[in-house]
């Protein structure tokens, strides 16, 4: 496992965001991660969004016990930035503490046809992409206006397809299919809706599934295998965004595992 991230980050004039980062720094050092994360959280409720900040808060969940929520975080902090090796490692370390290790549902096949190019990318940049290559598409058309030739015709058309590829990507990781992960231990996942209703299948702390639809406190969930069933909202973490606020309790420390 990596080491927790426990340097600054540019926060900027905002001394106030940089307090509440080391605030939660000197706690997670003096094992009060409860504390910890309560101070990250603090930045993310301010839309202080930024990968190292959802990693730190993965390695306190995982210090308090608590996998699934570690799992959650650590998965905010690669779609934030996908690149981001010290959560994707963390992120490893733990799928392989859980029950069933199961993989992170596939998204629809469109997607991954059409898409597969884009996993590494964060979602800022494929937006600033996408207004670049707008940008640059209105102005190669307004000189083949003045001066039509073939060069022009066919850098048009590579920005117009550029951009449209850029946007669906910036679409798609801004709007991405609703992941959760499961809390707590036998979590029953129902065919129907209502705690009377037989159970499909079980889940277990960690396990990530995607959700189809919500009713009544309850949402629809899709696992990897592609099973389908209900299960009480309340009993999973919604990874997001937009990215909740978990209320925070104590459990025992982990010990080593998460450094």
């Amino acid at each position: 496992m990596t080491v927790p991230l426990l340097v600054a980050i540019a926060f900027g004039a905002t001394s106030a965001y940089d307090g509440a980062f080391q605030r939660g720094n000197a706690a997670y050092e003096q094992g009060d991660y409860a504390t910890a994360v309560s101070a990250y959280e603090q930045l993310i409720a301010e839309d202080v969004v930024e990968a190292p900040i959802f990693y730190n808060v993965g390695n306190a969940y995982y210090r308090m016990g608590r996998l699934g929520a570690a799992i959650a975080n650590y998965e905010r902090a690669l779609h934030t930035e996908p690149t981001y090796e010290p959560a994707r490692r963390n992120l490893e370390f733990c799928i392989a503490s859980t029950k069933h290790q199961w993989g992170r549902p596939l998204p629809p096949a469109w997607q991954e046809g059409l898409l597969m190019w884009h996993d590494n990318w964060s979602p800022r940049a494929v937006y600033r992409l996408a207004m670049l290559c707008w940008l640059a598409l209105w102005i190669v058309l307004a000189l083949r206006l003045w001066r039509p030739n073939a060069h022009l015709t066919r850098a048009a058309i590579v920005l117009a397809l550029a951009a449209a590829a850029f946007a669906t990507s910036a679409y798609v990781k801004h709007h991405p299919p609703p992941l959760a992960v499961a809390l707590r231990d036998d979590t029953p996942v129902r065919f129907g809706l209502g705690e009377s209703q037989s159970t499909s299948f079980a889940l277990m702390p960690g396990d990530r599934v995607v959700i189809d639809s919500r009713r009544d406190g309850w949402v629809r969930v899709r696992n990897v295998d592609g099973e389908r069933g209900w299960v009480e909202e309340s009993e999973l973490a919604i990874v997001g965004p937009p990215y909740p606020r978990p209320e925070t309790t104590t459990a025992p420390d982990r010990g080593q595992g998460v450094e």
